[in-house]
């Protein structure tokens, strides 16, 4: 028996469950739980990592100067010195969070908000407040209501994941003027690229605009480059200079960096990506709903339906599974009686719609 204990604030902390992989199937498995791009990579970010593969045993640049001027080329930003990359963008939650707040603060997101704000804010001894959504959206009223003296950090993925809406930029705008000075806004862009370019420079003029705001995106999305945890962050010149200071040494790997650069230059890969993904995650929802599977518009890579109770919606993802099809259960995000489908190839898509019809006929 040991006396080893760790603090009481990690004691209490639950891991994030991820989606996870089908386990025994011995028919290829259509995986559609974890918002990943169908097409996969870029062929130049496959190219570019056969590059650096004979170089592996030197380090990176430590200040991964050509990653960040080519994101900065690429997304319009000015002082390549306010971009800072990350090992996933849940690294930069988990640094602004150890940088910002700690046990007696508080950090604010929504009720059904990616569930690494809450993890994070654990993880650091701070206390997790969410506010309501309206109609699965977060709302000025709400999170302005939340705001406390002792709030650090407010968190707010736009587009949400897992629900897939978004407040507008001018809705975003006033609650970055409305916030008191201390505190962070912290606008995750995870699924930017899905709502498109325009948007994207939006939430980049609203770092510019006040000295509160910070904007994270990931490389695992639309870049298809999940599996090398590669992330990017914009922000006021005195937070990067904090979050350098306190990031790990080569905290991005040499094949990250390549397929980084050659992925975010690639604006056709891009555009085939999104452009597949707006078409069928319009057809998902207009056959879901005629399936009486009630789906919210979604402004992300992903969908999802309402199967009506909890227990159809357990039924239906084993139903699911049985056929090798894995989505994701989001009971622990409050949503029990739905499932996210992520927005896969388009022979998963019909795959999972045909089955999903056979499902509703049944059940």
């Amino acid at each position: 028996m040991t006396s080893i204990r760790p603090l009481p604030h990690i004691e209490k902390t639950k891991p994030y469950v991820p989606g996870g992989k089908l386990q025994g199937s011995e028919a290829p498995v259509v995986m559609l739980a974890s918002n990943e791009n169908p097409f996969g990579p870029s062929p130049k970010a496959i190219e570019a990592m056969q590059d650096v593969a004979r170089q592996v045993h030197v380090y990176p640049d430590p200040n991964y100067g050509v990653l960040r001027q080519a994101i900065a080329d690429a997304k319009g930003i000015k002082d390549v010195s306010r971009v800072a990359v990350s090992a996933g963008s849940d690294e930069i939650i988990h640094l602004l969070t150890q940088a910002y707040a700690g046990p007696g603060d508080e950090i604010l997101f929504t009720e059904h908000a990616f569930s690494m704000y809450q993890v994070s804010a654990l993880g650091h001894g701070a206390t997790p407040v969410t506010v309501p959504e309206t109609d699965f959206t977060a709302g000025f009223n709400a999170l302005l209501r939340g705001v406390t003296e002792r709030t650090r950090i407010l968190f707010l993925a736009n587009p949400n994941n897992p629900t897939g809406t978004m407040m507008q930029v001018e809705e975003l705008a006033r609650l970055q003027d409305s916030l008191p000075p201390h505190v962070l806004f912290v606008i995750d862009g995870a699924y930017a690229e899905y709502v498109g370019e325009t948007y994207e420079a939006e939430i980049r003029d609203l770092v510019d605009r006040r000295a509160n705001t910070v904007m994270i995106r990931t490389f695992s999305k639309i870049y298809g480059l999940a599996a090398l945890r590669l992330g990017w962050g914009y922000f006021p010149k005195d937070i990067a200079d904090t979050f350098q200071r306190i990031r790990p040494p080569f905290n991005i790997n040499a094949f990250a960096v390549a397929a980084g650069i050659a992925s975010i230059g690639d604006a056709d890969f891009i555009k085939q990506s999104r452009d597949h993904n707006t078409k069928w995650r319009e057809i998902y929802v207009r056959r879901l709903n005629a399936m009486g599977l009630p789906t919210p518009d979604s402004q992300a890579n992903f969908i999802i339906p309402d199967f009506g109770s909890p227990e159809r919606a357990a039924a239906a993802n084993e139903f699911l599974k049985q056929n090798n099809v894995l989505v994701r259960a989001i009971g622990g995000y409050g949503l029990p009686s739905r499932l996210r489908i992520s927005i896969g190839s388009a022979e998963d898509n019909e795959t999972v719609l045909g089955l999903l019809e056979s499902f509703t006929a049944s059940h």
